[in-house]
């Protein structure tokens, strides 16, 4: 009888993450295992129709359920101001009731419609992205463990730092709770004080918090992935567990596996010398110039910051690292369209977009340059590759503080000149390298992360039973 494992991606962040766990889990079951991908967003519908290769997909109706966020920075259509300012409207004092009330409906309609439909599939582990999303994801980790079955999160971005997650959260008076005395008291880890802004600011929001407490979905701990109601977490390395139990997360809940990545990271160190060459040759490199990877944030697509101010940021970067007597290559976030990104091109040369994912060509550059809380510092760390941070914005990065071989550069001005400073003073270079003696505390590249985690979504159901004896 086939062994049922569901994936739940969310993003287009997590999206080939599950893919290759699922094809994997297919191979390596030869029959006896049967991935299924739950589609249960607009989003992965759409990337399901590029699938080709039979792995199945279910679809569910769209799951919207209580937002995290009160929605993105878009530009302001009219119907969007509308929009709104009826969600301004909802926060008053006298709907809130209201709010909870037809928030708390609409999930519990949803919760028997998931409980339901694992039964039918009878999964003996589900897979998430995470434990602190809006959307299927507390409910479907709320009827697996009311149904008996064994949740993991699966290993994929880093966990925000607490004042990353502040940023679209000053935006939404849904989240400010600094006179809300009552919720503070009943709910003590659902807020945070900001201490930029001055706030007290909820995680989920009010009316959201009520609702998932009324039907028993709230994470304990949402500050932080693996705080939630999932059985276990699969993270990156020794280094991300250790800052996943300062922030709170169980000790013997995280288990280390090393990311997906890590594998296209291990194949590209050990043919290092060609990645280049191919590199070179393919974007019409000089070889006697270093190689610089520019990995822009994406601000405005995950709705912390507006378009323009998106456009200004990512600009003044693009114009320290094409300043520089240096190759300049970009590299796009899965959730950045290549097509809004391609005039940068144009307006700064010799500045040119990498087609290959970050993770086949990072060991084979020489600097690695990138904004505010990216979860792939990690990897320049763990291939040797010197790496500076735009870190001049209000919002530190907190997630990358520590880690050898990074420099964190707070003001704007000196941008360049430290950029400069490490690409063409070979002494200022080579003290940077030395920092970066590569140890398994940072991961392991050996090639097998997606053996390990295919290994631990295999033994979880068992690992749990034992827990619980």
């Amino acid at each position: 009888m086939s062994k049922t494992i569901l994936l739940v991606p969310l993003t287009k962040t997590n999206w080939p993450i599950m893919v290759k766990l699922a094809r994997t889990l297919r191979d390596h079951g030869a029959g006896r295992t049967l991935p299924v991908i739950l589609l249960s967003n607009r989003l992965t519908k759409t990337l399901a129709s590029s699938l080709d290769d039979g792995i199945r997909c279910m679809e569910t109706s769209d799951f919207s359920g209580p937002p995290v966020f009160f929605g993105a920075n878009r530009s302001q259509t009219v119907t969007k101001k509308l929009v709104e300012g009826l969600r301004v409207i909802a926060q008053t004092k006298w709907l809130t009731p209201m709010m909870v009330h037809y928030k708390a409906l609409v999930i519990g309609r949803q919760l028997k419609k998931v409980t339901q439909f694992l039964i039918d599939i009878n999964p003996q582990v589900v897979v998430v992205s995470g434990d602190r999303n809006g959307g299927i994801e507390p409910i479907i980790l709320r009827a697996a463990r009311d149904l008996g079955i064994v949740s993991i999160i699966a290993p994929s971005a880093f966990s925000a730092s607490v004042e990353g997650l502040f940023i679209n959260r000053r935006k939404a008076e849904g989240h400010r709770v600094s006179n809300k005395t009552y919720f503070k008291h009943l709910f003590p880890n659902q807020w945070r004080h900001d201490a930029l802004s001055g706030e007290d600011l909820s995680f989920f929001g009010i009316a959201t918090t009520y609702a998932y407490n009324i039907h028993g979905m709230l994470s304990p701990n949402p500050w932080v992935l693996g705080g939630g109601l999932s059985d276990w977490i699969l993270v990156d390395s020794d280094d991300v567990k250790k800052r996943y139990v300062a922030l709170g997360v169980e000790f013997d809940k995280i288990l280390v596996t090393g990311h997906p990545d890590h594998d296209l990271l291990a194949t590209s160190l050990n043919q290092k010398n060609l990645t280049r060459s191919y590199i070179i040759e393919k974007y019409g490199l000089d070889r006697t110039k270093k190689v610089l990877v520019l990995c822009l944030p994406n601000w405005a697509e995950v709705g912390f910051k507006s378009w323009h101010w998106h456009w200004l940021e990512n600009e003044f970067l693009c114009s320290c690292a094409t300043q520089i007597d240096c190759n300049v290559l970009l590299s796009l976030h899965p959730s950045q369209n290549r097509d809004h990104y391609i005039f940068l091109t144009e307006r700064y040369p010799p500045l040119k977009i990498l087609d290959e994912k970050l993770a086949e060509v990072l060991p084979a550059i020489d600097v690695y340059f990138t904004g505010l809380c990216s979860s792939t510092v990690p990897w320049a760390v763990l291939v040797s590759v010197p790496t500076v941070i735009a870190d001049h914005y209000p919002e530190k990065d907190h997630i990358n503080f520590g880690l050898p071989g990074v420099i964190h550069v707070s003001q704007s001005r000196d941008l360049k000149n430290i950029l400069s400073q490490l690409v063409n003073n070979g002494d200022s270079f080579e003290k940077c390298e030395k920092q970066l003696v590569s140890t398994e505390v940072y991961g392991k590249l050996d090639g097998k992360a997606v053996e390990r985690i295919i290994e631990e979504i295999f033994n979880a159901q068992s690992r749990t039973c034992k827990e619980n004896l």
